[in-house]
C-alpha cells in the first residue's frame, strides 16, 4: 500500500468532530500566517508582541495547535483582526 492510499484510509477512521476541529485549527493557522505575511511581520516579531516564544508561535502556525478562546482573543487583539466570525 502506498503512502497516499494509507493516508486516505486513515482519514476514513477519523470522526467528523475531529475532522471539524482540524479544519478549524488549520483555518486559524492559515489566517494568522496570511496576516503576518501581508503585514511583513516575522514569527519572531509576532511572538514578541504576544509575549510567547517563537517555538510556540511556530506550533500555532502548523495548524495542529488546540487554540483556546483566550488565545484566539489575544491574537485577534494583537493583530487587530477578527479571526473567527459567528
Amino acid at each position: 500500500m502506498n503512502t497516499k492510499e494509507l493516508f486516505k484510509e486513515s482519514l476514513e477512521d477519523v470522526s467528523p468532530e475531529i475532522k471539524a476541529e482540524l479544519d478549524l485549527s488549520f483555518a486559524i493557522a492559515d489566517k494568522i500566517g496570511r496576516i503576518l505575511t501581508e503585514r511583513g511581520l516575522s514569527q519572531k516579531e509576532f511572538a514578541r508582541k504576544m509575549k510567547k516564544t517563537e517555538a510556540e508561535v511556530s506550533r500555532w502556525l502548523t495548524g495542529r495547535h488546540n487554540f483556546t478562546i483566550r488565545t484566539i482573543a489575544r491574537i485577534s487583539v494583537a493583530l487587530d483582526v477578527q479571526l473567527l466570525e459567528m
